[in-house]
């Protein structure tokens, strides 16, 4: 699958640092075959297995969440993390190093969750996996047949484990985590015993059809279940203790972004970016006229600016296009309708010629005309969401890390990167002039950052500075021109993801090394090459990439 002119310039830009490595005694395994061992350890969960494309392994199969699974767990990873420090340093190459680093946060990041924050008993969603086929129903990797007798090992497999949900939790539980949850299991009821069984009507086997339907249906019963004792149960005791504090809130920058850093300098950081982009944002808000899609050519738009951003990628030299991998815009299917436009991608690991789709969720017909014509995102907003999910962002960097050298950079990721790469396409593309004909186009741009600003000093205010979720919800409105719906619920998020300033974060990093680029380089700096560069090792935190990528484009000082 891979292009030899892509190999040929990866070549290119590592042989320039070549290292001299101290030779291995007879016998002894390989640093690169002791890191892929560790790798498959940490990331044996079968739904984050799945996700990468890891099918006929994983298939059918789900975690043990008992709470001897769950402390076996932990027990895997200490020693996961001890073999790691047992490898040698002077043996290991540029790759090597970085996969040790990504592997030693994966496991303490995890740990981190287990132990630390204990979400295994304060999150009820932290069990969704059993409850969630979708990776069975929305690609075709497999006959339908095949992927329902595993979809039915999978079912099999998660009701004997439903039951340990009510049994590890320890209320009283956040309140928000309780609400937010209880329309989680409410829905999976819902798409278990409609969508799921009406899709699997369509099994040709009738022996399979009729056992995957009965036993979906009980799933389904367990969902609602746990809903009804969420509601029951915790709601009327749950409390405010989603609250980290500095310490866990330093803790959880350091494991998820292995970044070091004075929390009022990182508030700094996230308040500047917000100033920046308001005030450009009210600049334009007063003479630019806003405008939607009308309802029946949404996802024609959607398709135009999708391959219009492709061809001007293209045009305009920014990053290597890798030739391989399919998208298709589609409505959202029915089960999948909790967002108003995602890329649902396929894994790393998964076969080259499986589509990526970009799904735009049409409003519902049933509703009133004016409510449907305002679900519908203005032009702008539909411009800077197309450019986030597939050109440059999640699915152009879906391909890259397909193509990433080591597997455990394809395995990987860091949220700040993921998402600060396709926030960064979003302000990179309009830079470079796409949309220009359309100040819709910016307004949609800065509305989309000023988001994202927000979430990055709720998240610090909510967890480190006293800040109250109605206090949280006026920012939004006030600072980030949010409706006030959209205010409520990315308030209430900030309690259970503290990790959302990730998109924000992302970008500023990402912006910050490229300043950095520019100024080494000067009038020789390359748009492509550096963003080839940048992506060329998966999605790790930019920290750990940083003189890697300067080196590798000349600039290292």
């Amino acid at each position: 699958m891979r292009a030899g002119l892509f190999v040929g310039a990866l070549f290119l830009l590592s042989s320039a640092c070549v290292e001299v490595r101290a030779p291995r005694a007879p016998g002894e395994a390989s640093p690169r075959a002791t890191i892929d061992a560790i790798t498959d350890a940490v990331v044996s969960r079968p739904a984050t297995a799945r996700s990468l494309g890891l099918r006929d392994e994983f298939d059918g199969k789900v975690a043990d969440y008992s709470e001897a699974g769950i402390l076996a767990r932990a027990k895997k990873l200490d020693a996961a993390k001890a073999d790691l420090a047992k490898l040698d340093a002077t043996k290991l190459g540029e790759d090597e190093k970085l996969d040790v680093e990504l592997l030693r946060l994966g496991i303490e990041e995890e740990l981190f969750q287990i132990r630390e924050l204990e979400t295994w008993r304060r999150r009820p969603q932290y069990y969704e996996e059993l409850f969630a086929l979708d990776s069975y129903l929305t690609r075709d990797y497999a006959p339908f047949d095949e992927r329902a007798r595993r979809l039915l090992a999978h079912v099999k497999a998660s009701l004997p484990q439903t039951h340990h949900i009510e049994a590890n939790l320890r209320g009283p539980l956040p309140e928000p985590f309780v609400k937010t949850d209880i329309g989680i299991y409410r829905g999976y009821a819902e798409y278990l015993g409609g969508d799921v069984v009406r899709l699997l009507a369509d099994v040709k086997d009738a022996t399979l059809r009729e056992e995957a339907i009965a036993v979906v249906k009980e799933l389904a019963a367990r969902a609602a279940h746990v809903a009804g004792y969420l509601e029951k149960q915790e709601l009327p005791r749950a409390d405010k203790s989603y609250i980290l504090g500095a310490s866990q809130y330093a803790r959880l920058l350091e494991v998820q972004e292995a970044l070091s850093i004075p929390l009022p300098e990182f508030e700094r950081m996230a308040e500047e970016d917000l100033a920046r982009n308001k005030a450009a944002y009210e600049a334009l808000m007063g003479s630019t006229k806003v405008s939607r899609p009308p309802i029946p050519k949404l996802l024609e738009t959607a398709t135009s600016l999708t391959f219009t951003a492709k061809v001007f990628l293209e045009q305009k030299k920014l990053v290597t296009l890798p030739p391989e991998g399919k998208i298709e815009v589609k409505e959202t299917p029915p089960f999948m309708q909790w967002n108003s436009a995602f890329l649902d991608g396929p894994g790393p690991f998964d076969r080259a010629d499986l589509p990526a789709y970009y799904y735009i969720t049409l409003p519902d017909p049933s509703w009133p005309a004016k409510e449907q014509e305002e679900y519908v995102m203005p032009f702008g907003t539909l411009l800077a969401t197309s450019v986030h999910e597939v050109f440059p962002g999640h699915f152009l960097h879906g391909q890259w890390i397909r193509r990433a050298p080591t597997r455990t950079q394809k395995m990987l990721a860091s949220y700040s990167f993921v998402e600060g790469w396709a926030h960064y396409g979003e302000q990179l593309m309009i830079e470079q002039g796409f949309g220009a004909d359309d100040p819709q186009s910016r307004l949609g741009q800065l509305g989309d950052a000023l988001l994202r600003n927000c979430r990055f000093v709720v998240s610090i205010g909510l967890h480190t500075k006293g800040m109250t979720l109605e206090q949280a919800e006026e920012r939004f409105v006030k600072d980030c021109f949010q409706d006030r719906a959209t205010a409520k619920q990315q308030a209430y998020r900030g309690t259970f993801d503290p990790g959302y300033f990730a998109y924000t974060l992302g970008k500023i990093q990402i912006l910050e090394l490229r300043a950095q680029a520019q100024a080494a380089l000067g009038l020789k700096f390359d748009n492509q090459r550096f963003h080839d560069a940048l992506l060329a090792h998966g999605a790790p935190p930019v920290p750990l990439i940083r003189e890697r990528v300067l080196r590798d484009i000349g600039a290292a000082r």
